[in-house]
């Protein structure tokens, strides 16, 4: 199986280390950046053939040539010329994998050669540690073997969850951006750490330390979020107390709220 990289960012990045870390050929991947320098560090880094699209106009289309699967991870608004860009040169059965926000199956399928097997991921940045989630969605041409192939891509970086098309913006609205929620909430505890008398160097790492040790125990397919919150909010205890006061606020609602404005934000930007 033959793989090529269009656009070596940090998802791109991500997906190639795992596959690497995996043992996967590298004389079987080739890559592209824009600029002779990424190429270069990428080319050192990986050990990988890169080829820099400033120095070579052909550069995606000879990167694609004989590639089973192309993993497209340019910037979104770049997604379709570059897909136009490369399309003639891409064999009949090569999978074409997006790895973007707001770009629609049908919109990528307009810019590649009628039929072409296509699939739309939406991972999150976890991926650059190993603990990535991906929401796939399937093209109409794709089969079940094309489909096991790009699940292998991932399988060093992430964790697949194979969902309907229309239900991707919203994996991206819990996955996608929960990173970004899980920060916010380490940095307001280690901020009222410090407003309640603790030096801010001790309640940022109070803050960071309990939030990675309480994802580790989390790190398991059984892992239950409630079972575990129970075992430590005794009936009357100071977590209890804790937590009542956040139903009180309406933490929960507060969630479903920042994921409807997010799912809102994803169909305006795919508009």
């Amino acid at each position: 199986m033959r793989i090529s990289f269009i656009g070596l960012g940090h998802l791109n990045s991500a997906i190639l280390a795992g596959l690497l870390a995996g043992g996967f050929d590298t004389s079987n991947i080739t890559a592209t950046t824009y600029s002779q320098t990424s190429a270069t560090q990428r080319n050192q880094e990986f050990g990988i053939d890169v080829i820099a699209t400033e120095a070579n106009a052909e550069a995606n289309s000879n990167a694609v040539a004989n590639a089973d699967i192309v993993v497209l991870g340019v910037k979104p608004p770049q997604m379709v010329a570059t897909a136009q860009g490369f399309a003639a040169a891409l064999t009949p059965n090569a999978t074409v994998v997006s790895v973007a926000a707001g770009t629609t199956l049908e919109t990528l399928a307009q810019a590649l050669p009628q039929g072409q097997p296509l699939m739309r991921t939406m991972p999150n940045v976890a991926l650059t540690v190993g603990k990535g989630v991906v929401g796939m969605a399937r093209g109409a041409t794709v089969t079940d073997a094309q489909v096991e192939q790009v699940d292998a891509v991932f399988a060093g970086s992430g964790t697949v969850f194979h969902v309907a098309e229309k239900d991707l913006n919203l994996v991206a609205a819990m996955a996608g951006s929960g990173p970004g929620y899980v920060f916010r909430f380490t940095n307001a505890l280690a901020h009222a750490g410090t407003e309640l008398g603790l030096d801010a160097s001790t309640a940022r790492q109070l803050a960071r330390l309990t939030v990675v040790g309480a994802g580790t125990m989390l790190d398991g397919p059984d892992a239950d979020p409630i079972a575990l919150e129970n075992s430590i909010a005794t009936p009357g205890g100071v977590t209890e107390a804790a937590l009542q006061s956040m139903d009180g606020a309406g933490f929960d609602q507060v969630i479903v709220d920042a994921l409807k404005a997010n799912v809102t934000r994803s169909g305006e930007l795919g508009a």
